[in-house]
C-alpha cells in the first residue's frame, strides 16, 4: 500500500490558509510586548514537560496547576490582541483594511522608501512648542498596529508640517488635549487618547498625566511616543517604557531618524 502523502490542491488549499491565519496574527503581535508574554507562556510549558520526562512528581504537579489554567489565562491576557484579530477577519472586505494589509506586507519597503521630511518638521514643532512650554504628545507607529489607537481621535490625512503640529496643540485649539499620530509619514489623526502607565511616578517633578500616556503606549507597543513637557519645557521620547534624556531638537531629529 501506497502510504506517500501526494501534493494536491486540498493540500495547497490547507497550508496556504494556515500560512494567512499565522501571518494575520504575527502581524498583530509583531512589535509589541506580547511577543515575551508568548516566549514567557513557552518557557512554561518546556519547563513542565522536562518535569515529565525526568520524573518530577512534585514539580509536574505544581506546575500542572497552572497548565490547568492556561488556556483561560491566555484569553484573557491577549483579549486586545483576539479582538483585534476578529475584527480584521470581519473587516477584510473593505478597501481600507485591503489597502491596510498591503501596506503591512510592504512595510519595509515602504519605510525605505519614503520622504523622512516629517522627522523635520516634528523636530522643528517640537522645538517651537518646547520654548512656549506648550504640552505635546506625537505618536509614531512603527510595527505595531495602531489604528485603536487612531480611532479615539479626530481623523486626519494631512503631510504634517511645523505650523501645523504648532496649531494642533496651541492651548485654544479644540484639538490641543491628547496626541498627535503619525503613520507611515503622514499625520491620521490627531486628540488621540493613551493608555496610562501603571508606574505611579517617575520620583521626580513634573511627571504628570501626559508622561503616564506616553509611557503606557510604549510599553504596550514598540511606537516611539515624542513628548514636550509643559511644565519644564523638556522634550524626551518614550520608547519601551523608558523615557530618553532630554532632547536639543537636532537630537530629536537624529533619534527619529535613528529608530
Amino acid at each position: 500500500m501506497d502510504t506517500s502523502i501526494g501534493l494536491n490542491w486540498h493540500n495547497i488549499l490547507d497550508w496556504s490558509l494556515v500560512a494567512l491565519l499565522l501571518g494575520l496574527a504575527w502581524r498583530l503581535v509583531r512589535g509589541s510586548l506580547i511577543l515575551y508574554l508568548l516566549l514567557g507562556v513557552l518557557v512554561f510549558n518546556l519547563l513542565f514537560r522536562l518535569g515529565v520526562w525526568l520524573e518530577l512528581p512534585l514539580f509536574t504537579a505544581l506546575l500542572g496547576q497552572f497548565v490547568g489554567l492556561g488556556v483561560l489565562a491566555l484569553v484573557v491576557v491577549f483579549q486586545p490582541e483576539i479582538r483585534n484579530f476578529l475584527l480584521l477577519i470581519g473587516r477584510k472586505a473593505e478597501s481600507a483594511r485591503i489597502s491596510q494589509v498591503r501596506r503591512w506586507l510592504d512595510h519595509e519597503r515602504h519605510n525605505n522608501n519614503q520622504d523622512h521630511g516629517w522627522i523635520r518638521s516634528v523636530s522643528e514643532a517640537c522645538a517651537r512648542l518646547a520654548e512656549t512650554r506648550t504640552g505635546a504628545l506625537v505618536v509614531v507607529e512603527r510595527l505595531a498596529d495602531l489604528q485603536p489607537i487612531a480611532a479615539t481621535g479626530t481623523p486626519l490625512d494631512a503631510l504634517p508640517n511645523t505650523e501645523l503640529l504648532q496649531a494642533l496643540f496651541a492651548k485654544d485649539s479644540p484639538l490641543h488635549d491628547g496626541a498627535v499620530l503619525l503613520s507611515g509619514g503622514r499625520l491620521i489623526a490627531a486628540s488621540c487618547m493613551l493608555p496610562l502607565s501603571d508606574q505611579s511616578s517617575q520620583q521626580g517633578a513634573g511627571y504628570g498625566m501626559r508622561h503616564r500616556a506616553a509611557l503606557g503606549l510604549s510599553e504596550q507597543s514598540d511606537a516611539l511616543v515624542v513628548l514636550v513637557s509643559e511644565e519644564t519645557g523638556h522634550i524626551v521620547v518614550a520608547d519601551r517604557g523608558a523615557f530618553s534624556e532630554p532632547l536639543s531638537p537636532n537630537a530629536l531629529m537624529h533619534r527619529l531618524r535613528e529608530r
